[in-house]
């Protein structure tokens, strides 16, 4: 994951969680043409801990598309609730796939979703100053640690550039995601193998907030969502 992007899985969360996000920022894809099939190389399993509870979201990678998935189906288990669902996120067409087995038939609810607006955004409203702490080893990879902090929160990030993958892919160079106030060296540096191992999110007002995301699990694995195979929700209702 670049630089600019270092905490961009965590972002998102956070974004979501707060309620950060506009409604401006989704709309409706129903005519956007997805590609035939989404491949995937990698598995990267985030532990996900907050005041009450925590979980685990398995997140899908590829070594060269502008997309990444998840298996919503584990989110929707830790709140009890059934689901079989996978969703993609592909910065290249803009678009979120929710891909579901319902009723027996295979369907996907497609939604416009301005990621990179997203994070300019936030970025904008960027307050933090950034210094670099003591380095750690997860998971065998040695990553160093930074610190993000303003008078509403403080992010610590660990960030490992010998991983086999990242996010780099995905998000591209986009200077107005560039996080204010951060090294540029520090930018440089993983522009390439950047990859977040941990985060720690603490909200100084609102301590139910905090969270800590962790990588847990990072393998090799083949995948690939055929998305021939899935029709409109529209179409499951109405029996076609």
């Amino acid at each position: 994951m670049k630089i600019q992007n270092l905490n961009t899985i965590g972002c998102l969360l956070v974004l979501f969680l707060t309620g950060q996000f506009t409604n401006a920022q989704f709309g409706k894809a129903s005519k956007v043409e997805l590609p035939a099939t989404y491949d995937f190389d990698y598995t990267y399993k985030l532990k996900m801990t907050n005041k009450k509870d925590e979980f685990e979201m398995t997140y899908f990678l590829s070594d060269g598309g502008k997309y990444f998935g998840f298996d919503a189906g584990e989110m929707a288990k830790s709140k009890n609730q059934d689901g079989d669902m996978f969703m993609v996120m592909d910065n290249e067409l803009n678009v979120s796939s929710m891909f579901m087995e319902m009723m027996g038939k295979k369907m996907v609810q497609k939604t416009k979703l301005k990621m990179n607006k997203m994070m300019e955004e936030a970025n904008e409203q960027n307050t933090m100053e950034y210094r670099k702490i003591d380095s750690k080893t997860i998971l065998g990879y040695e990553c160093e640690g930074y610190i993000g902090e303003d008078k509403k929160s403080k992010v610590t990030i660990y960030i490992t550039n010998d991983a086999p993958v990242s996010f780099n892919n995905v998000w591209g160079a986009n200077p107005k995601t560039i996080p204010k106030n951060m090294d540029a060296s520090w930018m440089k540096k993983y522009a390439e193998n950047g990859l977040m191992m941990m985060m720690i999110y603490e909200d100084k007002k609102r301590s139910k907030n905090n969270m800590t995301m962790e990588c847990i699990a990072l393998e090799q694995k083949d995948f690939t969502i055929d998305t021939s195979g899935y029709g409109s929700m529209m179409g499951a209702l109405m029996g076609n």
